[in-house]
């Protein structure tokens, strides 16, 4: 079977027969670090060329295989069918989150003092590349990504970045849930997510 990253597209082989009779198994993407739950194709309901899949809100399992072998993926008319058919069944909802604005505080930094409002799902924070420029060169050129899920919850994962990427003065391998007024660091800078409800604090 193949097996699908919902956040980068990334295509990997696996055996299913490893699934036993397990419903569910849970993978992290060797290409971005996402964590995703990927449902037994034996348990659904109709044939399909790749399963469904889903990010997670938990920790990676440690004792949980990687698929080993990636796969080139085409844009093809069926790729564009069955995101749609994901959206349809509520596992892939693109979109921010409804009543919920999302912005970075520079703390520290080149940019130390100024506020980003975050409007994408996905946030590359990079020195000189991404949607976030650090202008700071102990940053990697592209050092973290920001996710934010339906459901309104925040995640960083470091891109393989040279000084790494801190969050409670700790440095991250797998994907960590931000909660508003958390700081994280990338290089010399150091950001403050901030999630507000306009409803309940709006600005004036």
């Amino acid at each position: 079977m193949i097996v699908v990253c919902p956040a980068c597209q990334a295509r990997f082989q696996y055996d299913d027969s490893r699934f036993g009779a397990a419903r569910t198994k849970r993978f992290k993407c060797p290409k971005c670090s996402h964590v995703f739950e990927v449902v037994n194709p034996g348990l659904s309901l109709a044939p399909m060329d790749e399963t469904l899949s889903r990010p997670l809100t938990g920790p990676m399992p440690e004792d949980e295989p990687t698929p080993p072998a990636l796969v080139p993926a085409a844009r093809t008319t069926a790729k564009r069918d069955r995101a749609s058919m994901l959206e349809a069944a509520g596992l892939q909802v693109p979109g921010m989150p409804p009543g919920l604005k999302f912005s970075l505080a520079f703390l520290t930094g080149p940019q130390a003092s100024s506020v980003q409002v975050l409007e994408r799902p996905q946030t590359v924070i990079g020195r000189e590349e991404g949607d976030v420029i650090t202008r700071d060169p102990e940053t990697s050129r592209r050092h973290a990504i920001l996710e934010i899920h339906r459901d309104g919850t925040v995640w960083i994962s470091d891109q393989q970045s040279t000084n790494g990427t801190l969050v409670n003065s700790e440095r991250i391998t797998e994907p960590v849930q931000l909660r508003s007024h958390q700081e994280f660091t990338c290089g010399n800078s150091t950001f403050m997510l901030l999630v507000r409800n306009p409803d309940e604090f709006p600005l004036h």
